[in-house]
């Protein structure tokens, strides 16, 4: 059944220029309200998020197609990125810490405009869950007297504001999907919309926990979109049984990792949300070759115990990965897998194991490498360097290099790869990690300790802010990581000439 759309104009983009005044008038309401009548900032902020929210949601109902709310969404990422540079309309965006929450969601509204305007339910779910849902975690989070106050990765935040993020996510995505049930491209039952409803509350609590400066403005709607049409696709194949054996494993999982260390709380529930969103996409064929990096690597990490960290504590990798590290190592595989789900294609298989293949080769390369009896040579002056330093490269930590990109590669051969294939992959897998070294000896950041004289990889260090003297400020080991990835990725594709 087509979608109710409305039409009060002969033409829609005088419906736009009439949606886009309002948005403005409330937005200059709000900020003579906060003038004139000294309302905190905070609640002023709230209440244009909360209108801007309800009425970028009714969007799909007014226009045809996704033209007008796209460009409504570019002109006001350019305007509020502006107001904040400018610190002007504050009740649009200033908070007590500092956020670019008003920047993230508007694209986060282009990303949806862009990629689910013919799944209109599906949008307004992720903008509702972002208007309302994060709005009350907040809210109630900020009254509770005592709250009990947690951080995974860089916002503080409250149990007790967690536990109304998911209430209310519950029921908005309930009393969505109940009235626009029709319009859903595939059919479900009342029973199931319950289900879904727990679902996307677990995935949007866990993405609005773990944010940082407002980034949760994006990662909710975001990742609720991709998660609702997973559990629907999942629902339709007669697979949510699997799904949902697999989120409750993963729960398992990821709190282990995080016990024994393996794992930051950002980098547990990130692996959490990154491993969801493969297994739904893409099922066993696309998760067994991530869950073999991960435990894998984990195990080699902990070979060598506390010695073995502190004596590479001068550089910026970790055996206990946080949420950066594991979208360094995880980003580029689950787009691959996300849009494997929406596009299927066999070609995709191959480019997702070869950026995790690079990846499993960076990683063992380090962690052997730890082994060698001898410090590594440079990969360009060929000078001896410290164990961790990035551009380091050793015998036995080349032999990690080839074993972990066969690893993946070879794990292919289980769902229907063939050894040709299996090689060609693991090749992507071992030049992806040879640009690794190529980069961290080039143009990764180095820095210098002012206390204890140290040079090192970290912006921070003997708890105070290092001193940049090498390489290009903004690239860290993080970065060249997520490259590395990405190359194995690249590599793949030249491989095969697509």
């Amino acid at each position: 059944m087509n979608f109710p759309r409305y039409s009060p104009f002969p033409s829609e983009w005088i419906s736009f220029a009439i949606f886009f005044a309002l948005i403005l008038g409330f937005i200059v309401i709000s900020e003579l309200v906060k003038k004139y009548f000294d309302w905190p900032v905070e609640r002023s902020r709230k209440l244009v998020h909360v209108i801007v929210g309800i009425m970028i949601s009714i969007s799909p109902f007014l226009f045809t197609t996704a033209l007008q709310p796209v460009v409504l969404a570019i002109i006001f990422i350019v305007i509020n990125t502006l107001a904040l540079k400018s610190e002007n309309f504050q009740a649009m965006h200033a908070t007590e810490r500092k956020t670019f929450g008003t920047i993230y969601f508007p694209w986060a509204f282009l990303i949806l405009a862009l990629f689910w305007w013919e799944r209109p339910v599906t949008l307004i779910t992720g903008t509702l869950l972002m208007t309302f849902a994060d709005t009350l975690a907040a809210t109630i989070g900020n009254t509770v007297k005592n709250p009990r106050v947690y951080r995974l990765w860089s916002d503080q935040k409250s149990l007790e504001g967690s536990a109304a993020m998911f209430i209310a996510s519950y029921f908005i995505v309930l009393l969505t999907t109940l009235l626009l049930r029709e319009y859903i491209f595939v059919y479900i039952t009342t029973s199931q919309i319950f289900g879904l409803a727990g679902f996307m509350a677990i995935i949007a609590t866990i993405a609005e926990s773990n944010s940082k400066a407002g980034s949760d403005n994006f990662s909710v709607p975001v990742i609720s979109a991709i998660a609702m049409d997973i559990y629907l696709v999942n629902f339709a194949n007669d697979s949510i049984l699997l799904l949902i054996g697999w989120t409750l494993l993963s729960c398992l999982l990821f709190i282990a990792a995080i016990k024994f260390r393996s794992l930051t709380g950002s980098g547990g529930a990130g692996a959490f949300l990154i491993g969801i969103l493969i297994f739904g996409a893409g099922g066993l064929k696309w998760i067994v070759p991530l869950l073999l990096f991960f435990t894998l690597s984990s195990l080699l990490s902990r070979i060598g115990g506390k010695n073995k960290f502190n004596n590479l504590i001068n550089y910026q990798k970790s055996s206990r990965r946080d949420l950066l590290q594991v979208l360094a190592n995880g980003g580029i595989a689950v787009i691959i897998a996300v849009i494997n789900f929406y596009n299927p294609s066999d070609w995709l298989y191959l480019i997702y194991l070869s950026a995790i293949a690079a990846a499993t080769a960076d990683t063992w390369a380090t962690e052997l490498g730890y082994f060698s009896k001898r410090n590594p040579r440079h990969i360009l002056t060929l000078k001896r360097v410290p164990k961790g330093t990035s551009g380091g490269i050793s015998m036995i930590g080349t032999m990690g290099t080839i074993l972990g990109a066969l690893v993946i590669g070879l794990s292919g051969l289980f769902f229907g790869l063939t050894l040709s294939h299996a090689i060609l992959i693991a090749f992507a897998g071992i030049f992806g990690s040879l640009i690794d070294s190529l980069l961290g000896g080039t143009i990764q950041a180095r820095f210098h300790c002012p206390k204890c004289k140290a040079m090192t990889e970290q912006r921070i260090h003997c708890d105070g802010a290092t001193k940049h003297f090498a390489g290009f400020h903004l690239i860290d080991n993080d970065a060249v990581n997520f490259i590395c990835t990405l190359s194995g990725a690249v590599i793949i594709l030249i491989i095969i000439g697509l």
